[in-house]
C-alpha cells in the first residue's frame, strides 16, 4: 500500500465511522441536544460537510460546492446552534454529506501521489500544510466528532461504540447496507 492509499484509506475508515455512528438514528436523535452548548448530531454533520468543502473543494479546486449560507452556518466559530434557523433540511443535509464524500474521495484519488506533499492549490495565508497534513486533520477531525454523536447516542438510550477499524472489503459491505437503510428511510428526514 502506497503512502497515498494509505491516507485515502484512513480517511474512509474515518468517514465509514461517522456513517456508522448514524445508522438507524431517527430525525429526532439527529435534534437532540444534551445541552445547551453542546451541538446535535445535525450541527456535527454539516459541520464536517463544510470541513471537507473547505479542504477538498475550495483548498484543491478553488470552487465551494455548498451554498454560502451552509458554509456560514457549520464554519468554526459557529460552535453551539444560533438563533438562526437550521439552513437545511435533515435529508438534504445527509445527502449532501454522501455528495460532498464522494467528491473529496474522487479528488482525491485523481490527485497524483507526489502532490499529497505538497498544499494544495489554493494555499490561503498562513496555511502551508501538504495535503497529505490535511487529510490527516480531516480523518482525526471526524473521529473526534464521531466520539460526540456516540457521547448523544449513548444519552438517548441507543449506544453503540466508538470508532471500529474494519478492513476496506468489510467496509464496503456495510455501506451497502447503510444505503439500503438511507434509501428506505430518506422522506422521514425531510424535516
Amino acid at each position: 500500500m502506497t503512502q497515498k492509499d494509505y491516507a485515502i484509506d484512513t480517511f474512509d475508515l474515518a468517514q465509514w465511522n461517522v456513517l456508522r455512528a448514524i445508522l438507524r438514528l431517527k430525525p429526532e436523535d439527529l435534534e437532540y441536544q444534551i445541552t445547551p452548548n453542546l451541538n446535535p448530531i445535525k450541527w456535527i454533520l454539516g459541520h464536517l460537510i463544510w470541513q471537507m468543502d473547505y479542504v477538498f473543494n475550495h483548498l484543491g479546486h478553488g470552487e465551494s460546492q455548498i451554498v454560502k449560507e451552509v458554509r456560514e452556518y457549520f464554519a468554526p466559530g459557529t460552535e453551539v446552534l444560533d438563533e438562526r434557523e437550521f439552513p437545511i433540511s435533515l435529508r438534504e443535509l445527509i445527502d449532501t454529506f454522501l455528495e460532498i464524500s464522494t467528491s473529496s474521495f474522487q479528488y482525491l484519488y485523481d490527485l497524483p501521489e507526489e502532490k499529497f506533499n505538497e498544499p494544495p492549490e489554493i494555499c490561503e495565508k498562513g496555511n502551508a500544510e501538504t495535503i497529505y497534513e490535511l487529510l490527516q486533520r480531516v480523518s482525526l477531525h471526524f473521529l473526534g466528532h464521531t466520539g460526540q454523536i456516540y457521547l448523544i447516542k449513548k444519552e438517548l438510550g441507543k449506544g453503540g461504540y466508538f470508532v471500529t477499524g474494519v478492513r476496506k472489503k468489510g467496509r464496503e459491505e456495510s455501506r451497502k447496507k447503510w444505503l439500503k437503510w438511507w434509501n428506505a428511510n430518506r422522506e422521514e428526514f425531510e424535516v
